[in-house]
């Protein structure tokens, strides 16, 4: 098992059915960071490899797993997302055809460069799973809420339901 490069050249066999894992740094994932709240530590651990596929396509499989906090939005308190991630994607170079993956089969287009970079793949991946209303199991709103069931006094649509019922002046002249 190999510790995580900042670069793979996935096309040189030597890179290929080799089984990279490791820990990754707040350091090593500026887009994550500023998405976590701050006070809490951000763990991610990644573990993949990379295969030919049966019909020699080059395959990234792993898993990524770890833990982020972040602000529930019911609650407005602190809450952990814990996440596991697992992937299989096939490796395409830089404007590569996706002609012949079947439309449920995920790729991954490599930069100009070609070289697959693992640190900004793993924040991709969990910046895409990322929930977008995090939101704790069993929480109370914050603020209490805005109108109780049945009350008519503050609710704005209570004063167009009098309006409606009220019978139309007469507006014509003698």
């Amino acid at each position: 098992m190999s510790r995580i490069p900042v670069s793979i050249d996935p096309w040189q066999p030597r890179a290929q059915s080799l089984e990279f894992e490791g820990e990754l740094r707040l350091e090593d994932m500026p887009r994550l960071r500023s998405e976590a709240l701050a006070e809490h530590p951000l763990r991610v651990h990644v573990r993949f490899l990379l295969e030919r596929g049966s019909l020699g396509e080059v395959r990234l499989t792993g898993t990524i797993t770890g833990e982020l906090w972040q602000t529930c939005q019911r609650c407005l308190q602190p809450m952990a997302w814990q996440f596991r991630l697992e992937t299989d994607a096939v490796l395409l170079p830089a404007g590569g055809s996706t002609e012949g993956l079947s439309e449920d089969e995920d790729f991954l287009e490599l930069e100009e460069d070609g070289l697959l970079r693992p640190l900004v793949w793993v924040e991709e991946e969990v910046l895409l799973a990322w929930p977008l209303v995090p939101r704790h199991e069993h929480c109370e709103p914050a603020a209490g809420r805005e109108f109780e069931p049945g009350e008519r006094g503050d609710n704005p649509f209570a004063v167009l339901e009098q309006l409606k019922q009220k019978p139309p002046r007469d507006g014509g002249g003698s």
